[in-house]
């Protein structure tokens, strides 16, 4: 499996995956154009895209989907609640595979398995990937995790996960506090702190790769990020040593991640 990155932020997020047999993207939130320039930069592009699976709603999550599905065909999979919400930015022509949380299915070489996020949008899913006896755990958009989604995320070869702001950051920012209230809430997204305290719990020996994503631009910093899982990671007595880590960013593709 082949993993980009292609855009992570509060003004657009699009990731790239691709199998032996398949294509797909996680979420369209940049433009069709935007999509393809990031592929470009990392010797890539949508030939043979299959599906774009739509965690929720949000704008910064569908700005690109209209002309990604009218451009290329290709069916939408997501929740019927965020189908319903979406119906009338999409063209006319498209098709629509309804998803639920914890349904597991078969996506040419992949299984997919929809899990519940908390966030406030009508509904909101991440996703587990899984190619052979391989996985990579998608999570944004999320206030906390259920426990009862540890089992199934556990050691996984990848975790893509949110770490959307630091919380001095966020409380010292111009921001209205009501707004505040609402990032840093059950309904709202994760914090550093947060991100990394769930990392230490779903970390295991399988671990290879651990992207933060979804960075605030005005509440958050790469190195804020990497100090916060690092100093969390220590006062549990673990080490960084065995990831590579990187950390998602708005505007630059990833590199291209081999799982």
């Amino acid at each position: 499996m082949e993993i980009i990155v292609l855009a992570s932020g509060s003004k657009g997020n699009a990731t790239y995956i691709k199998s032996k047999e398949t294509t797909l993207l996680i979420d369209a939130g940049i433009s069709f154009r935007q999509i393809n320039l990031r592929l470009e930069e990392r010797k890539h592009n949508l030939e043979g895209l299959n599906a774009v699976f739509l965690t929720h709603e949000h704008s910064d999550h569908t700005r690109g989907l209209n002309q990604t599905i009218k451009r290329t065909g290709v069916p939408v999979y997501t929740g019927k609640k965020t189908y319903k919400s979406i119906r009338d930015i999409l063209p006319l022509a498209h098709d629509h595979i309804p998803l639920e949380a914890d349904r597991p299915f078969m996506f040419a070489d992949l299984i997919i398995t929809p899990i519940k996020t908390s966030h406030d949008a009508v509904e909101s899913y991440g996703f587990i990937i899984q190619e052979g006896d391989k996985r990579l755990v998608y999570i944004t958009d999320t206030g906390y995790l259920e426990e009862t989604a540890f089992p199934k995320i556990k050691n996984a070869e990848i975790y893509i996960i949110e770490a959307n702001y630091d919380v001095g950051l966020l409380f010292d920012s111009n921001r209205p506090y009501y707004l505040k209230k609402r990032i840093d809430s059950v309904k709202g997204h994760l914090s550093n702190d947060d991100a990394a305290y769930y990392l230490t719990r779903l970390v295991g020996d399988k671990t290879r790769t651990i992207i933060l994503a979804h960075p605030s631009q005005e509440c958050n910093t790469a190195a804020c990020a990497m100090t916060t899982l690092d100093t969390v990671f220590k006062a549990y007595e673990k080490s960084l040593d065995p990831y590579d880590i990187v950390v998602a960013s708005q505007h630059t593709p990833t590199k291209l991640i081999h799982l």
